[in-house]
């Protein structure tokens, strides 16, 4: 367990060793396979990439259960980013055979209080009366805005929120709203787990990524400076390394 600062370099990227290990990507509110394109890029040729969908599930325990259906045998690297972090701690927590490290990016530990439960509600209401312009303000709003790729990164997020459309949307919002909060069992997590976020992310902010880094036993917190939430897409390179040196690393 580790509790420093650790900073991640934009660039620097190191190669993986190689192993018969499946990277099970799981996307966040609103995402799709977009998502992780830059990872499955540049990790694909030596590890099995198999990025979840979980479309049509309400709850984050029926996500699990649908990306673990679809997941193949065999060791597991599960990589949560966003609400696919509750739904890999909810996978490790209910099937730690399965996992054999685990990969949590802009995650939080914390189920929502009634202050953001009541801002959901009103994203959802606005998702039935002006989904493109809520993708918009959310895309501004998740993103830093002087990164390298930040107009791409929006302009990503908006595209996959259109292509989920604006009742699926609203689907994950409600099954968030709902999740379960978590920090009584990361002390039960067993397998080599990493955390990864920005230092301006306004979504999953260091703290709660910290607090996740300091109750798993094998866990060690990194963070991207001067990034925001949405970060394999703002900062592709960084995130393509963490996971390389993560699945490689004995």
């Amino acid at each position: 367990m580790s509790t420093g600062r650790v900073a991640v370099p934009e660039g620097a990227l190191e190669a993986p060793a190689g192993a018969a290990l499946t990277l099970l990507l799981i996307p966040g509110l609103g995402n799709n396979e977009r998502l992780w394109a830059a990872q499955v890029e540049y990790l694909g040729d030596t590890y099995r990439c198999n990025i979840a969908d979980y479309r049509g599930s309400a709850s984050i325990r029926e996500m699990s259960d649908a990306v673990l259906s679809r997941a193949p045998q065999g060791p597991l690297l599960v990589v949560g980013f966003s609400l696919g972090s509750y739904i890999a701690l909810d996978i490790v927590t209910r099937f730690p055979e399965r996992v054999q490290k685990l990969a949590l990016i802009s995650a939080s530990p914390y189920a929502d209080d009634e202050t953001t439960r009541a801002e959901r509600r009103r994203v959802i209401d606005r998702a039935a009366q002006d989904y493109a312009g809520l993708l918009r303000d959310v895309a501004s709003f998740v993103v830093a805005p002087d990164g390298p790729h930040a107009a791409y990164a929006r302009r990503v997020l908006i595209n996959m929120g259109e292509e989920l459309g604006a009742e699926e949307f609203a689907r994950q919002q409600l099954a968030a709203m709902e999740r379960p909060d978590c920090r009584a069992l990361l002390s039960d997590i067993r397998c080599p787990t990493r955390v990864l976020c920005g230092s301006e992310d306004p979504v999953t902010p260091p703290g709660g990524n910290q607090f996740l880094a300091d109750r798993i036993p094998q866990a060690r917190l990194e963070i991207i400076e001067n990034a925001g939430h949405l970060l394999p897409l703002e900062c592709p390179d960084a995130v393509n390394g963490f996971l390389a040196r993560f699945a490689a690393a004995g």
